[in-house]
């Protein structure tokens, strides 16, 4: 049984394979879309009413109070900051407002706003009270997005929730987070693919195979447009905010947790196979680069372990 939803800014979908009674699982399934815009509405940037949103409109004035699942995600997404060397930045958002990419305004911003966007961006400056349950940004006009990390908190949420409610067998798809339990009916396991990003939708490099795995994908093709030839995507490198030339065009990350891997592929993207395979092997994560050269570059279990890469043929 399937179900599928807006939150997140994104699609999101769950299917689950269960003898449990169709009324039941659709009961089930039911409850995650409630959690998943509960979540949403704590979570989310454009609500002035969020943890979120009422932290940024506080920014340079007072420390707001925040849930204590809030402060949580806070934390760890300043800590990911502070692991990639601000690679990935929870205070990116002046800079993504700026671009404003996959919307309507498709203007490429100066220099100039670029270096004044810059002062904004900087996680040291997002403040968190371990007894108060507090969080300040120093400067106004710094904000917050959690964007690239709260679909994966999300994410292991409802497939601890499956579980609970005896669910066994399910595929988790949010927005390009990933996470499986079980196998699929016929006893064979999840399959998932790695988009080519320079084509059409549904045109893939290759797959392989999921066990309970959560796999996340940032890639060029997500939100992005073109000007004057050139292409202008929405992964920016909060030392430039500008559009990270790291000479990817994608990078997958597989492992235990959606919310680590949601933080760290933005990481992983900004710093390049130089930086982030590095530190991906020293967070024992496995990564997969698809790279403007047209070459894939892969940590081991991609290349011949647990996450065996299969190529897929080129079809006419």
């Amino acid at each position: 049984m399937d179900k599928g939803f807006f939150s997140f800014g994104t699609m999101n979908a769950i299917h689950i394979e269960s003898d449990i009674p169709e009324e039941q699982q659709q009961k089930i399934l039911d409850e995650m879309q409630n959690v998943c815009r509960q979540l949403d509405d704590r979570f989310s940037a454009f609500k002035k009413d969020s943890d979120i949103g009422r932290i940024n409109h506080n920014a340079g004035k007072k420390a707001v109070p925040v849930s204590k699942m809030t402060f949580r995600l806070l934390k760890r997404a300043k800590e990911f900051s502070a692991l990639s060397e601000g690679a990935f930045d929870v205070t990116i958002r002046p800079a993504v407002n700026m671009w404003n990419t996959g919307r309507d305004r498709n203007a490429v911003p100066s220099e100039q706003e670029c270096r004044k966007i810059r002062k904004l961006v900087d996680y040291r400056q997002l403040i968190l009270d371990d007894k108060e349950y507090t969080a300040f940004l120093e400067q106004k006009g710094q904000s917050l997005d959690l964007g690239g990390i709260a679909k994966g908190y999300a994410g292991d949420l409802i497939r601890d929730l499956l579980q609970e409610r005896n669910v066994t067998d399910a595929l988790i798809n949010f927005g390009g987070t990933i996470l499986t339990l079980g196998q699929k009916r016929d006893k064979t396991p999840w399959r998932a693919g790695i988009q080519n990003p320079l084509q059409q939708r549904g045109k893939i490099v290759g797959s392989f195979n999921l066990g309970e795995d959560v796999l996340v994908t940032s890639g060029v093709n997500e939100r992005f447009f073109i000007k004057d030839g050139i292409r202008y995507h929405h992964l920016l490198d909060p030392a430039t905010c500008r559009p990270a030339s790291s000479g990817v065009l994608s990078v997958t990350a597989a492992g235990g947790s959606g919310m680590d891997l949601d933080g760290l592929t933005t990481a992983f993207f900004v710093l390049g196979t130089e930086k982030g395979i590095p530190l991906a092997v020293r967070l024992g994560v496995e990564v997969l680069y698809l790279m403007e050269s047209g070459e894939i570059i892969a940590t081991k279990e991609f290349a011949d372990g647990k996450y065996r890469f299969l190529f897929e043929e080129n079809k006419s």
